[in-house]
């Protein structure tokens, strides 16, 4: 177990923001990717994206 002590709140705060650009990016691609090489480049972004939140959650379950 990390020695450090994380803020909750901070923790919860990036989630937060996390989330909405995974949401901003889903319609993002959904409504605005006119080529593949730009949906490769979102799908890579939200991938990306949903790989922090979760490290996110896994970090703040940790410190509960």
């Amino acid at each position: 177990r990390n020695s450090l002590m994380y803020d909750v709140d901070t923790i919860l705060a990036m989630q937060k923001l996390i989330q909405k650009e995974i949401d901003n990016t889903k319609d993002h691609i959904v409504y605005n990717v006119k080529d593949v090489e730009n949906l490769a480049f979102a799908k890579g972004k939200l991938n990306g994206l949903e790989l922090l939140l979760q490290d996110l959650k896994d970090l703040h379950k940790e410190e509960e």
